[in-house]
Parts: structure tokens; C-alpha cells; sequence
């Protein structure tokens, strides 16, 4: 389908003059003109200018146009003005092929498929007679070679062979050792000499024993932050007196602090099994302010 410019002697005015001089008869603006056909106010002004490339192709020239003529009650007729009929498309009748065309298309795809046939077929065919004719193996027995059987007279004794077979001498009977006598009466071990123990550190200060994992963290009297870890089982940490200011202890239960050798009960600083408490300058906890 192409666009074709407007045909003279069709209308007398242009298509776009006409347009304006309707949409204006109707008492329509361009933007309620736009809003009741769902469009544009671009492409209004582009019927209107007969700006046709504007709209696009010709499918959406014919659908604009003939929208706009049905909303001014102008014929549509106009449409021939603008956009040329679409020619009908030629069918090409599908009878026109020969039999002869037919019958060998026919005879090509059945050749085709006697030959994929063939090539998966025969080869395992092959296989399969090959194997059919191969050589069975021999079965096995277990009956005794007389070629190698030592020969035996009437009475069930060896006959002597042509050649004398030496046998080995038995190695004579080793001497048999010594009996030891057993003794119940206890044999001394020596043991090791016990080491001294060692030397406790000394309990002065402030101990704090994990016996099982617990997060701690330790500020000094002026607020600052000491140390902010996770504890396994078996850490130990010790601060002198005057050394921190507040400690928070993690898992309360599973630390023992210790002041100067001496337990803390630490029950009336927990709560939910997190301990909160400060140190005094002699090193013994308080309650947190």
C-alpha cells in the first residue's frame, strides 16, 4: 500500500481544510478532538496539515483519518484522496505442479529412507554375525593329565621312572629352646620422679575464668574500650586494680570472677544471663550506675 497525494478534481477544498472547517463546525478543539479519538493532539494537527509521513504507514494513515472523518460525519470516501487501495494479493494455485514433479519428490524421500536404513541397520548386523561365528572356548576340565602321573605297579607302589628325582632333605628339628619359668612375684617398675607443681600465679586483682563461650567486653574508668571479644572455653583475663572501669559479660554463667582469690557472686549484676557491672578502684564489682 503506498500514500498517494491528494486526487484533483476530487474535492474542491483540501482534506485538511475541510477537516479544520468540521472539527470547528462541531465546536471541538484539537484537544477534544484528541481526547475522544484517543489520540494525539500531534497527529490531529497532522491530518490537518496533511502531514501524512507523520502518521507512519499507510495501515495507520487509513486508521487515523477514517477515525477523524466518523467523528465529523465527513464521508469516507476522503480516504481515496490519500491513501491508494490495497492491491489484492496474487494466490499462486498450488495445482498447477505436474504429476511428474510429485512422483519424484515421492520417490527422493522414500530413497532417502532406505539409505538412513542402511546406515544404522547393516552395521549392527555385522556386528551380531561376527560374534556368531567366532570361536567358542574350549570347556574346562579337571580331569588329571596321565603324562604327568607317576607310574604304579600291581600292588599299588611307585615304579621307578627313568631318571632318579631327587628329594629334598628335611632340614633337621631346630633345638627347642629353653623353658623359662614363670614368677609371681612382682616386677619393680621404676617411675618417674612426680614433678613439683607448679607455682599458682598470684590472685591479686581482678580474674575473670571462662568455662565456656562468652562475649566480653572491658572499659577503662574514663569510658574507653579495653577489649571487645569472643571467649572460648579456658581463656583467662586479669586486670589490676583501678585497671577498668565497667565490664559486660556475655553467657554470665559460663565465667567465674574471682577479686583478690575470693568468688564474685555474679547474680545480682545478671540479667537474662548478661552480666553488667563496674569495677571501683580497689578492683571490686559494683552495681552499674
Amino acid at each position: 500500500m503506498s500514500i498517494e497525494g491528494r486526487q484533483e478534481g476530487l474535492f474542491e477544498d483540501p482534506i485538511g481544510q475541510r477537516l479544520r472547517t468540521a472539527r470547528e463546525k462541531c465546536g471541538l478543539s484539537k484537544e477534544q478532538a484528541g481526547q475522544q479519538l484517543r489520540l494525539p493532539v500531534a497527529i490531529i494537527e497532522a491530518m490537518e496539515r496533511e502531514d501524512w509521513q507523520r502518521l507512519g504507514a499507510p495501515i495507520y494513515v487509513r486508521s487515523y483519518l477514517g477515525s477523524y472523518l466518523r467523528l465529523l460525519d465527513l464521508p469516507q470516501e476522503m480516504l481515496q484522496a490519500v491513501v491508494a487501495p490495497t492491491p489484492a494479493p496474487v494466490l499462486v494455485p498450488m495445482a498447477s505442479r505436474s504429476v511428474l514433479r510429485r512422483t519424484l519428490d515421492r520417490s527422493l524421500r522414500n530413497v532417502v529412507y532406505l539409505v538412513m536404513t542402511a546406515v544404522l541397520v547393516v552395521p549392527v548386523v555385522l556386528v551380531a554375525r561376527h560374534y556368531q561365528n567366532a570361536d567358542r572356548p574350549q570347556p574346562l576340565t579337571l580331569e588329571p593329565d596321565p603324562s604327568v602321573l607317576p607310574a604304579l605297579d600291581a600292588g599299588g607302589a611307585l615304579v621307578a621312572a627313568e631318571q632318579e628325582i631327587a628329594l629334598p632333605v628335611a632340614d633337621p628339628e631346630p633345638a627347642s629352646p629353653e623353658p623359662v619359668m614363670a614368677s609371681m612375684a612382682p616386677v619393680p617398675v621404676k617411675t618417674p620422679a612426680a614433678e613439683p607443681p607448679a607455682a599458682m600465679p598470684g590472685q591479686d586483682g581482678l580474674v575473670l575464668r571462662f568455662s565456656g563461650q562468652s562475649w566480653l567486653e572491658v572499659n577503662d574508668p574514663q569510658g574507653r574500650r579495653l577489649e571487645r571479644a569472643l571467649l572460648d572455653a579456658g581463656a583467662e583475663r586479669r586486670y589490676a586494680d583501678g585497671e577498668v572501669g565497667y565490664i559486660t559479660l556475655g553467657n554470665a554463667s559460663a565465667v567465674n570472677v574471682l577479686h583478690d582469690g575470693q568468688p564474685v557472686d555474679l547474680e545480682p549484676f545478671r540479667a537474662a544471663n548478661v552480666a553488667r557491672f563496674t569495677v571501683s578502684s580497689g578492683g571490686e564489682p559494683e552495681p552499674a550506675r
